[in-house]
């Protein structure tokens, strides 16, 4: 190859490189840049209970698994009758198939009771899972995420009547525990996944008084690889109606689970709050009951018991429960129940800190997005239409 030509290719592979990146950062003519103020820890003498009048029923649920789609690029493996059989044969009552963007058709008879899918298709694997929305939202911010872009992001899915989990936060790095000193507007956290197990960002987000409640999914794209059927989300209903579980959804009174084939060695009986007192009562003896506090913090544990209470002290803001089990067939099963929380009206508050818009930087990005734009544009000007003068710079 003569070097005319070489310089022909290496200046064709810059121009279709400027222009990519061009066409792959317009997204981010949306930004917000917000403020937010600073979150503060759950405060009250009246604790707010997810599992005050437990009905009878559970129902056991997974709100993520991927079939084989858009070709298999998405890595699922499996067809969506595949999947279902998989988790009937595992016990499962609510089966969720959270396809990247693209929701699955509602069929009550293979327990598909919600519209469910992952959105999400940015670098940094800054992903949610958008349960009962019949359609998916395409938009995002394909290459890096500020604070702001990841919330403007939950803003933009968020609906009256959906649920959003910030899915798997450890994954890659998609949420870190910043994010999640600040972020509002979402509903849980999958803090039980086979991809990442994400229970301190869940904590950290606790510590700062934001009401998430924890979610166990598999996260499966392929049901032969021995990762579906270890996580799962145990969800107090009367029925399986959606009105009556999106209920209790909203109101935390579900927990996540891990453990092997979805089976169950534990049911929490009843959880209470007498004045300053937190009581956990099971259904059977447990190896082990952890309670934890703020940051994650063990304050109390008790061993070979179904029952254990514990004083709660005025530095804690929140009181949650780890159930641990073993039995010989089973490696072990752990329990995580979502907290009681300090209020002043028995009435939860999601988020204790707010945002608002910063118009002064938002205009600030976006001019700052028009400048480089418009110098990558004269850059392929200047490799296409100016060649005497761009030809030095070239090897």
């Amino acid at each position: 190859m003569t070097n005319r030509k070489k310089k022909r290719f290496l200046k064709t592979i810059i121009t279709l490189f400027v222009i990519l990146l061009i066409i792959i950062t317009l997204p981010y003519y949306k930004t917000k840049i917000y403020r937010f103020s600073e979150p503060a820890p759950f405060k009250g003498e009246i604790f707010y209970n997810p599992y005050e009048n437990l009905k009878e029923n559970w129902i056991k649920a997974n709100f993520h698994a991927h079939s084989k789609t858009f070709g298999g690029i998405t890595n699922g493996k499996n067809t969506v009758e595949e999947i279902i059989e998989r988790y009937v044969s595992l016990g499962y009552n609510l089966i969720g198939i959270s396809n990247y963007n693209q929701t699955t058709e509602k069929k009550i008879s293979q327990k598909i009771f919600f519209y469910v899918y992952e959105h999400g298709y940015n670098l940094m694997r800054s992903h949610q899972l958008v349960i009962n929305s019949e359609k998916p939202s395409y938009f995002d911010f394909p290459l890096f995420l500020s604070r702001s872009h990841k919330q403007y992001i939950i803003n933009d899915i968020k609906k009256e009547n959906n649920i959003i989990v910030l899915a798997h936060p450890l994954f890659k790095k998609g949420y870190s525990h910043d994010d999640l000193k600040y972020l509002v507007n979402y509903d849980c956290i999958e803090g039980v996944s086979p991809m990442a197990q994400s229970v301190s960002h869940w904590d950290y987000a606790l510590s700062h008084g934001h009401t998430a409640w924890i979610m166990g999914n598999d996260d499966a794209h392929d049901i032969t690889d021995g990762k579906s059927g270890v996580c799962w989300t145990m969800i107090n209903a009367d029925t399986q109606e959606e009105k009556t579980v999106m209920e209790s959804l909203k109101r935390g009174s579900f927990y996540a689970v891990k453990g092997w084939l979805g089976q169950e060695m534990n049911r929490i009986k009843s959880v209470a709050v007498h004045h300053d007192t937190f009581e956990l009562v099971l259904d059977k003896i447990s190896d082990s009951i952890i309670i934890k506090s703020d940051w994650g913090k063990t304050v109390s544990f008790e061993i070979n018991t179904d029952k254990i209470t514990y004083k709660i002290k005025e530095s804690d803001s929140y009181i949650r429960a780890e159930i641990f089990d073993t039995e010989p067939y089973n490696d072990y099963t752990k329990i995580y129940l979502n907290p009681v929380i300090r209020t002043n009206d028995n009435c939860f508050i999601k988020h204790n800190n707010t945002i608002q818009k910063n118009y002064t930087a938002t205009i600030f990005f976006v001019v700052l997005l028009v400048l480089v734009h418009c110098t990558l544009i004269y850059l392929i000007f200047l490799l296409n239409f100016r060649k005497k003068k761009v030809n030095k710079f070239l090897p």
